[in-house]
């Protein structure tokens, strides 16, 4: 298998009230291709941070970062801004999108700044096209036309995650995509993220809820900035027991301390 991701003693310090807090130290890890991995772990622990630092959006303070065998660390902010928006996907808790444009409009937009990229082979009717598959494909497309404050919570984050696929990436990244959705909302989200993954993105998600970490390939447990355990699941088959899967899990993370 392919790596698309590999860190190396990765370590993330800021200085807080001319203090050092190291938040990442010396956190190692490789994400192949099509894999979905879940960072779980106490507040503080460091998994939102890592997710950041990994992604570029975020400067590291030592270590390596490789991206699709590129260092992100030598990366100009313009580098690292071309990077993420061609070959990273973003999707968060909070479903930050533009008040002044409809849902599709929000959709396409990063897809639209991609177009200005020299040897781009696509067109603005493509992008226009790709946005209406995804928004078929995620089950929103009636909401094309609506402002962002017309829709459910549910409605916005499947939105969000066809604006982080609108330019294909080869990974998504999503913090806690679930936690500010009600329980069927989650549920359908959740689906659409298994289902992509199925297609062949890899995946990252930081996540506190282990009914949502349950259905990833395999768990990371994170304690003080580092990685302390790993817990493999396998892909996920529907025709599997999910509470199962859960029940297992549940056991690992006490056992880690959760």
């Amino acid at each position: 298998m392919t790596a698309v991701l590999e860190v190396t003693n990765l370590c993330k310090t800021y200085i807080v009230n001319k203090g050092q807090n190291n938040v990442l130290r010396n956190v190692n890890l490789t994400l192949h291709e099509g894999e979905f991995v879940s960072i779980m772990g106490p507040s503080g622990s460091g998994k939102s941070t890592l997710l950041y630092t990994v992604s570029g959006m975020d400067r590291l303070t030592a270590g390596e970062v490789i991206f699709d065998r590129i260092s992100i660390s030598g990366l100009s902010e313009k580098g690292m801004a071309e990077l993420r928006m061609h070959k990273m996907g973003f999707i968060f808790q909070q479903m930050h999108m533009l008040g002044n444009l409809s849902v599709y409009d929000n959709i396409i937009l990063s897809g639209y700044e991609a177009l200005k990229r020299k040897g781009e082979k696509r067109s603005r009717i493509d992008v226009n096209r790709y946005a209406d598959s995804l928004m078929r494909k995620l089950g929103i497309i009636e909401t094309a036309g609506h402002d962002i404050t017309e829709v459910s919570g549910g409605q916005l984050q499947r939105a969000c995650i066809c604006r982080a696929l609108i330019n294909s990436p080869k990974m998504l990244f999503a913090d806690e995509p679930t936690g500010a959705l009600n329980s069927k909302a989650a549920k359908e989200v959740l689906t659409e993220l298994c289902r992509i993954n199925r297609e062949g993105t890899t995946i990252m998600m930081v996540t506190h809820d282990v009914k949502v970490a349950a259905q990833s390939d395999k768990v990371l447990y994170m304690v003080d900035g580092t990685i302390h355990g790993e817990y493999p699941l396998g892909k996920y088959d529907e025709g599997q027991g999910m509470k199962e899967r859960e029940q297992f899990l549940t056991k690992w993370l006490m056992e880690m301390g959760w």
